[in-house]
């Protein structure tokens, strides 16, 4: 990522890591170190040290809606409020915009049936109002995450996994070994899985997000 930039320009975004992501903060330390540069790199490694700390702790399961809290028996996994309250939200604003998207399809047929004269700033408007029954679709998501992690509850306690997850319409709970517990990859989604179960999926080119689910994976299946 670095390797075409001189010395000079290194320091220069050293003085900025603080605005770098974690995998370019790891590139550049990389690189300082390669070419023996003669510079601090203190509060570059601190900032790296405290990145990995925080993962090691899956303080990023934030990220994906969810909280772990550890006990003598183990780990639990759930979803946090946060989360659930974000999706309800986003399901009220897009049920809104779609319902603005409607009318504007509608005032949209109704302009062409009627043969009206109108100015290309006019016209432009209405189309955009009917698009937006497409951005108020693309607010349900959170419908189904809402439904399928409501109660949703993943444990570890004394070596016995336990997922409670909505897979039809009940909530099921599934018992299982920590062997059952595995990460899985296809193209840029990475799966945490129980067995044929998909728990939940991240970015797989986000380098937080996957050591996260890395260190998650590990705390599951320690017995």
């Amino acid at each position: 990522m670095y390797s075409n930039r001189i010395d000079n320009e290194l320091i220069g975004i050293l003085k900025r890591h603080s605005l770098l992501t974690f995998e370019s903060q790891l590139n550049l330390k990389d690189e300082l170190e390669k070419r023996a540069i003669a510079v601090d790199t203190t509060h570059l490694e601190n900032a790296i040290s405290q990145k990995l700390i925080e993962i090691k702790n899956l303080d990023y399961l934030k990220d994906f809606g969810f909280k772990a809290e550890r006990n003598q028996d183990g780990i639990t996994v759930r979803r946090t409020n946060k989360a659930m309250i974000t999706d309800i939200v986003g399901i009220i604003l897009g049920v809104f915009v779609f319902l603005v998207g409607i009318y504007g399809c509608i005032n949209l047929v109704l302009t062409f049936m009627n043969g009206d004269e109108l100015d290309v700033f006019t016209l432009g408007y209405k189309f955009a109002m009917a698009a937006l029954v497409f951005i108020g679709i693309s607010f349900f998501s959170g419908l189904k995450r809402l439904f399928d992690y409501t109660g949703f509850e993943l444990s570890n306690r004394s070596g016995t996994i336990t997922l409670k997850k909505r897979f039809d319409v009940s909530l099921e709970e599934i018992k299982a070994t920590a062997s059952d517990i595995f990460l899985d990859s296809e193209e840029d989604t990475l799966y945490l899985k129980l067995g044929n179960q998909t728990i939940f999926t991240s970015n797989a080119d986000n380098l937080i997000q996957t050591i996260t689910l890395k260190e998650l994976t590990k705390e599951l299946k320690r017995i």
